[in-house]
């Protein structure tokens, strides 16, 4: 078996060359992904490279050999806007909201002891986290050569930093992903030397409110599809929030159904027709 193995942007730019190289069709070919390209934290650092093996089976043994997907293949297709299925794929960062839904385990006595002793709400020292999270942020801007307004607000429930300024695009990324993954890094950096948690939440010039009102109309939309046809409809992969999003703005609607499938960070809504 005659094997290749070709690094590129994409695992469709990877496959095409690799294609070309060995003389073989699609049809042809073993396919295995050795790596995911990734665009990197804030779509600046640690930017990854598709890699992958292209192999063409022995003339002989050609007949006998099972083409091998990619687990970028096999995920499942989303219907989403034309508009919106031109953007780059979302770099893969941590979020916090979608570990803690889709990692589950089990506390020692002792911890669960700890967490009901833990201090409750204490409006100073609240401040002092919202000033090491603007101290934290002001540092990631000064890397990135951003001049950027904080405009902080809080409430028992969270802290809320907005941030306002030019060329400010790059903060937010596809649907919010790299907005999400700076709010997630500011949230361990604020909080590291505190016991009770406040949740800081980081906005764009009230980007979070115009994705919400984006995502209600989508899912109103697509029920109404769905309605129509009597077919099931798959989104495209979200984070848990905007999962959320669409399961709330359809909640109330007797006619369709919401479930989340998929394994993370592929996981994605389904909304179907009720019996």
């Amino acid at each position: 078996m005659r094997t290749v193995r070709i690094t590129a942007k994409t695992i469709e730019a990877a496959v095409a060359e690799g294609l070309e190289k060995l003389g073989i069709s699609r049809e042809e070919a073993v396919v295995h992904v050795v790596e995911q390209p990734s665009s990197g934290l804030f779509g600046l650092i640690h930017k990854k490279m598709a890699v992958v093996d292209i192999s063409a089976p022995d003339e002989e043994a050609a007949e006998d050999t099972v083409e091998e997907a990619s687990p970028a293949e096999e995920a499942p297709a989303a219907e989403i806007p034309a508009e919106e299925a031109k953007e780059e794929t979302p770099a893969e960062v941590p979020q916090a909201e979608e570990a803690a839904e889709e990692v589950k385990e089990e506390v020692p006595a002792e911890e669960k002891k700890a967490e009901r002793e833990e201090p409750t709400f204490d409006p100073e020292e609240q401040k002092k986290v919202a000033e090491e999270a603007k101290t934290f942020l002001t540092g990631v801007f000064a890397g990135m050569h951003l001049a950027v307004t904080m405009e902080c607000r809080m409430t028992e429930e969270r802290i809320m930093i907005n941030l306002v300024g030019d060329g400010l695009g790059i903060l937010i990324g596809k649907h919010g992903q790299t907005l999400d993954a700076l709010q997630y890094l500011t949230n361990l950096a604020a909080g590291k030397s505190f016991r009770h948690h406040y949740f800081i939440l980081l906005d764009v010039e009230n980007y979070r409110e115009r994705r919400q009102d984006t995502l209600e109309a989508l899912a109103r939309r697509l029920a109404g599809k769905v309605k129509r046809t009597g077919e099931e409809i798959r989104l495209e992969p979200m984070a848990a929030g905007e999962r959320r999003i669409i399961h709330l703005a359809l909640q109330d609607d007797h006619a369709v159904s919401t479930d989340s499938e998929g394994e993370a960070p592929y996981r994605y809504v389904v909304i179907r027709p009720k019996d």
